[in-house]
């Protein structure tokens, strides 16, 4: 019987600035981090994993919004200020770890990035993984 199943590659950092890993970067309050852009090309899913780690620095009065930024089409992606598509919404909390996940749908994105815009109140630590499948043809 042929595989025609989602085949699932192993989860890996985002990276920002042209490759560093998203892996416990502090990211301060009122600040962003965007990642480098995501090609779905041949892909048929992609997840992404967003953790964010509040150090005991003091209590939390906000959130930490995720949100997925598409390319404008002249070789530019979307900014904030362009009500990008909402990845998740993580409520911040002292202290505490939280987890977001969410899907990014190659037929809505062919190339993408990430955009974390920390309004928690507090610095927290931020990782985000990815991973995608495709589907191998029939035989």
């Amino acid at each position: 019987m042929a595989d025609t199943g989602y085949n699932w590659g192993a989860y890996a950092f985002l990276t920002y600035s042209t490759g560093t890993d998203i892996d416990a970067i502090d990211v301060n309050d009122e600040a962003t981090l965007t990642s480098d852009a995501v090609d779905l090309d041949g892909k048929a899913a992609c997840e992404i994993s967003v953790e964010w780690v509040e150090d005991n620095d003091g209590a939390c009065d906000g959130k930490v919004l995720v949100y997925v930024l598409g390319a404008d089409g002249d070789g530019d992606y979307e900014t904030i200020d362009d009500t990008p598509a909402l990845g998740g919404v993580i409520a911040a909390e002292q202290n505490t770890t939280r987890y977001k996940r969410f899907n990014v749908d190659p037929a809505l994105f062919g190339t993408f990035k990430i955009l974390v815009d920390n309004d928690s109140g507090q610095d927290g630590d931020l990782s985000i993984w990815i991973r995608t499948a495709t589907i191998p043809a029939a035989s």
